[in-house]
């Protein structure tokens, strides 16, 4: 990063006072946004460093960017901008920076939103000038930077200097009042403004005559006044006089007339600097030595004066040459006299150009400027250079933030001496999964491998095809595939030498993700997980590091430890340096929606909420993340709905999801899980006709062998068996129900999923009471308390609606030593539907005539409960018509349901009148 492109560019010492435009720029401030916008030599950048200097404006902090056209990239760009706010207050920026830097940089809009949220804290006044942005062609940056300007604080003024009106909504906001221009009819000299530069400044013996015909044939253009009077200097008057006379001619034509003069007018050591240098966007005395060393027209050494003293003297004269620090170490050339000095060079020296840009590449790489160095090598075009500066330094460059960067070379290199360098080809394979082009990665990889068949020593072949098998492990975790994720880890690790840190830290991630394949979370599991997290640690590589803590809170969670995940999750916020950048980290979507999960198991749904829309924000804005985390979220985040009676939302959510799924290639299981989700919804709105749809889709059977990536189908297959079984309690839906929960409860208990176990217990709970098996259905109910309480569960069992409230409630009748807890969920349950008085699930469907007896008949005052019911009335109309406690009238309905068989009110009023009871 070239901190001079942060200085503000000092005046020159004298200039012309133009109080008219200062004092405009200042009232401008009142609002958003100051287009300075006129064509080249305008005296856009001048007018503003003067306007920094002016008393008028010393109540504003200046965070200053001088752009070009390498600052397309957009994290490059916002690394430069967010850098120089941080100079209007220390530590400002600080956090999005870091996230700028990771190799998968998050969205935009998140880092900006953090940045904003820094700014608006500060009590200060400031201004944030952006110099050159016609240089800037990215659409997203636009995009990002109208998000920021909608969204600045009111003590923060932006000030853009253009060549071109950004593709801006300018209309809008001019009708807002939230803009102020500034362009070339006022930017142009007036009569006295020239005559005061002409004859103050340029010390020109002029007329008025002279200095009206001048000013004239300029259309008072500042730069081409300036090179007019560069031109003019050192004539007779008569010279002078005819030299304004023939002054004419269309702005190009000025430029490259009075250019030709003004390097004409030059010795020639000091025209072979200014054509010679005119190839770097910036000039230091050293590089610039660098590149003049040995050529023709530079005295011999002793003789030549020094890169330093030359610049003194182009700065002295006016030469075009702008300083960029107060120490006067780095400068650079005015833009439109820097490209006519390029223009001129290949026109008179093309062959030189390519040695040129070979000598500043190299100069560049010895002073570890690497950026630099690789984009002057492959302007040279020296491929051969650039290919290697790439192999070496592309990875590294791309990890710090600027993976686009790295990426744009690769495709500036020949295809094939891409394909056939075998590091090449792996660091645009890595470049290419960044990007989320998985079968354009996998291409390379192939390319990779086939220069390693081609022949090479064996321990070069063995590091080749470690990284390969890194690569490749990392695009399998992209797509879901975790089997293939543990196993292409372990390749890596067995093929690569202690050496190759960086890809051994990552691999040591992969077989951490081997529980989700297995479902196997018992102590060697947890190891497993346990030491990835060592080795990323020491690389500094925080989100590989976040990876493998959000993987053992998974872990603990699927093992019922749900206090432990919890404390898990605390220790990520500690790892990370600064708590703001969990919002915006691409690595921390996992952490969301495992915190987010948890807090929705515990029913604090609004900080449920708060999490799991912050991972959505991470994933969908960026191209690449875990399947199997975009799957959690969503599945999450539908799950949240549903425990809020959103069903509507639950569903559209879970579309999205599918929709996502198959447009990035999501493994089978992964689209499968969100469809058993999907149905697991449906059912419990009532709609048992698409469960059972979904279930016959699937083919799945009690029979299968089960597998633990598709244990959330067979979960959902058991609720739709229990839930026909309501309908038919002779048929075979519950006793294939039961089947399968044990087969299920036996593979759960062995690799310790406590969390599975529980579910299951409360499934088979359901499915044994519905059966008639009351005291089974207590005692597994019972067993499933003892594994919840001291976890705090609660929506695992609120969200399977009325039939687990009101077997909880029995259970609470029998004087159960968890009365506590019992009534903790009970709360939870009234809290969800009210027993009526909020949106419960819709009926079910009756399929097969229902029995005209019941096995618990329903006592006289629940009768009375369930005529009061029928007729309308709430539960507090109840309670005050007979006479009792609210919570007493809640009780009966419960029973009520739980005899009946029913979910809601509705289906209870129905069931009685076709047995008879109403």
């Amino acid at each position: 990063m070239l901190a001079t492109k942060l200085f503000i560019p000092r005046p020159a010492p004298t200039l012309v006072a133009r109080p008219r435009l200062i004092a405009r720029l200042t009232a401008g401030t009142r609002r958003s946004l100051t287009l300075v916008t006129a064509p080249a030599g305008w005296g856009k950048t001048t007018l503003l460093s003067a306007w920094q200097t002016d008393p008028g404006s010393s109540d504003f902090l200046v965070a200053w960017v001088s752009l070009d056209a390498g600052d397309n990239d957009p994290v490059r760009f916002w690394t430069y901008v967010i850098t120089a706010l941080n100079t209007l207050y220390a530590g400002v920026g600080e956090t999005p920076l870091a996230l700028l830097r990771s190799p998968q940089p998050p969205p935009m809009e998140s880092v900006l939103t953090t940045l904003l949220n820094d700014l608006a804290a500060l009590p200060v006044d400031g201004l944030l000038v952006l110099d050159d942005y016609h240089v800037i062609e990215s659409q997203p940056i636009h995009a990002a930077l109208v998000f920021l300007l909608e969204h600045l604080p009111p003590w923060l003024h932006l000030v853009i200097a253009t060549r071109l009106d950004p593709p801006f909504p300018l209309a809008r906001l001019r009708v807002r009042g939230a803009l102020a221009e500034v362009r070339a009819a006022d930017l142009r000299f007036n009569s006295e403004e020239a005559a005061a530069f002409l004859t103050e400044v340029m010390d020109l013996p002029l007329s008025a005559g002279q200095i009206t015909a001048l000013e004239a044939h300029t259309e008072g253009w500042i730069a081409g006044l300036h090179l007019a009077a560069l031109s003019a200097q050192g004539r007779s008057m008569e010279q002078l006089a005819h030299f304004i006379e023939d002054f004419t001619g269309s702005n190009r034509f000025v430029l490259e007339y009075l250019t030709e003069e003004v390097l004409g007018r030059q010795a020639e050591e000091m025209q072979t600097f200014l054509l010679h240098t005119s190839i770097l966007d910036r000039l230091c005395a050293p590089l610039c030595e660098a590149l003049l060393s040995g050529e023709p027209g530079r005295a011999e050494p002793g003789q030549s004066q020094p890169a330093h003293l030359q610049l003194e003297y182009l700065e002295r004269a006016n030469l075009f040459l702008l300083p960029l620090d107060d120490e006067q170490h780095w400068y650079r050339y005015h833009h439109l006299f820097a490209d006519t000095l390029r223009s001129r060079l290949k026109q008179t020296r093309p062959t030189l150009l390519p040695e040129l840009h070979r000598r500043a590449s190299a100069w560049y790489e010895q002073h570890e400027m690497l950026v630099e160095a690789v984009q002057h090598a492959l302007a040279a075009p020296d491929v051969e250079r650039a290919a290697r500066l790439i192999e070496q330094n592309g990875i590294s460059i791309a990890i710090r933030g600027q993976v686009h960067l790295v990426l744009g070379w690769l495709n500036a290199l020949p295809d094939a001496l891409v394909r056939s360098r075998a590091r090449l080809s792996l660091c645009s394979a890595l470049m290419l999964m960044f990007t989320n082009q998985l079968e354009a990665a996998e291409l390379r990889l192939h390319d990779a491998e086939a220069c390693v068949q081609a022949g090479m020593p064996a321990d070069q072949a063995r590091i080749i095809r470690g990284w390969v098998a890194g690569v490749r492990a990392n695009l399998a975790l992209f797509s879901g595939d975790l089997a293939h994720c543990v196993a292409f880890s372990r390749q890596t690790l067995s093929l690569l030498p202690e050496t190759e840190v960086l890809m051994r830290a990552s691999a040591m991630v992969g077989p951490a993700h081997d529980y989700l394949v297995s479902g196997d979370v018992t102590a060697s599991s947890e190891d497993l997980v346990t030491a990835a997290s060592a080795p990323v640690r020491s690389t500094g590589d925080l989100f590989a590091l976040l990876t493998s803590m959000t993987l053992l809170a998974r872990l603990h969670a699927l093992q019922g430890r749900l206090n432990q995940a919890a404390a898990t999750y605390e220790q990520v916020v500690r790892v990370v340096p600064e708590q703001e950048m969990l919002h915006v980290l691409v690595g921390s979507a996992g952490y969301y929606f495992g915190l987010g999960d948890l807090l929705r198991e515990w029913n604090d749904l609004d900080e449920a909420s708060r999490s799991l829309a912050q991972g959505m924000e991470l994933v969908k804005g960026t191209l690449t993340v875990d399947a199997n985390i975009v799957t959690q979220g969503y599945v999450a985040l539908a799950r949240l709905m549903q425990a809020r009676g959103d069903y509507k939302g639950a569903l559209a959510t879970l579309e999205a999801f599918t929709r996502l799924a198959h447009r990035r290639h999501f493994v089978p299981h992964l689209v499968d899980h969100g469809a058993a989700v999907q149905a697991q919804v449906e059912l419990s709105q009532g709609n048992l006709v698409s469960a059972i749809s979904w279930a016959n889709a699937g083919s799945l059977s009690v029979h299968d062998d089960l597998s633990y990536p598709r244990e959330r189908e067979y979960l959902t297959l058991a609720r739709v068996y229990i839930a026909q079984g309501r309908d038919d309690l002779h048929g075979p839906f519950l006793q294939d129900a039961l089947y399968l929960l044990e087969r299920l409860l036996h593979d759960a208990e062995a690799k310790w999923r406590m969390n599975s176990v529980l579910e299951i217990l409360i499934l088979r709970a359901l499915a044994l009471c519905t059966q008639g098996d009351r005291a089974a259905a207590l005692t597994a109910l019972e067993r499933a308390l003892m594994v919840a309480e001291p976890e705090s569960y609660i929506r695992i069992f609120v969200d399977e609606g009325e039939p687990m409230l009101a077997l909880l409630s029995k259970l609470l009748a029998t004087g159960h030593r968890a009365s506590a807890y019992l009534q903790r969920l009970l709360a939870a349950g009234d809290q969800q539907s009210g027993y009526g008085a909020s949106p419960i699930p819709a009926p079910l469907q009756a399929h097969s005539k229902p029995p005209q007896s019941l096995i618990d008949p329903l006592s006289e005052r629940e009768l009375e409960v369930l005529h009061l019911v029928a007729e309308g009335a709430s539960n507090h109309e109840i309670a005050e018509q007979l006479v009792v406690a609210l919570s007493t009238v809640k009780r009966h309905v419960s029973n009520i349901f739980s005899k009946l068989v029913v979910t809601s009110r509705t289906q209870a009023v129905a069931r009685a009148r076709e047995i008879g009871l109403h």
